[in-house]
């Protein structure tokens, strides 16, 4: 892994030339410019000033080989945590957008009140009328004794005995 001299040689690295996709390269890069600009805070805060461009390409030369590495995987696990919380936030909204799309097309299919109202006094008119014609069939065979002995009695004349 070659020596970095500034922040344009790990640009290149991690964005530029990387197989990777260039926003993970680019959150990579962010960490390890992160990490710089907190050992500059630290470089003003022990000697009093900020650091120079000699000590500034003095600490990328230092750093280890694997900075990039450990970039690459703060910089992943960002980027998942980030993508989860788009994704929750995304199905949250389909979600609401489909519950009000129900409710809304369910409204609309009740249509207006005088056609649904037409409908329903028509099925209550058949449903007497069924109603009424069950009741005449059933006080027909209760008032009129149809009995199968007194069918029987109709159809056919009794039988006389034979006296010899």
């Amino acid at each position: 892994m070659p020596k970095y001299t500034g922040s344009a040689d790990v640009y290149r690295e991690l964005v530029e030339d990387s197989k990777e996709n260039w926003l993970y390269g680019l959150v990579a890069f962010a960490v390890v410019e992160e990490q710089r600009i907190e050992w500059m805070k630290h470089y003003e805060s022990q000697n009093g000033r900020m650091p120079d461009d000699t000590e500034i390409k003095s600490w990328y030369e230092q750093q280890p080989d694997s900075v990039l590495l450990r970039a690459k995987g703060t910089a992943e696990n960002a980027l998942q945590t980030f993508s989860a919380e788009v994704l929750e936030v995304a199905n949250g909204d389909i979600r609401k957008e489909i519950e009000e799309s129900v409710v809304i097309s369910e409204i609309k299919k009740l249509g207006s009140f005088w056609p649904q109202f037409g409908v329903n006094l028509a099925g209550g008119f058949c449903s007497a009328l069924l109603f009424a014609a069950f009741l005449i069939v059933m006080a027909f065979l209760v008032l009129n004794d149809t009995s199968p002995v007194e069918i029987g009695k109709k159809i056919k004349p009794p039988i006389e005995e034979k006296k010899q």
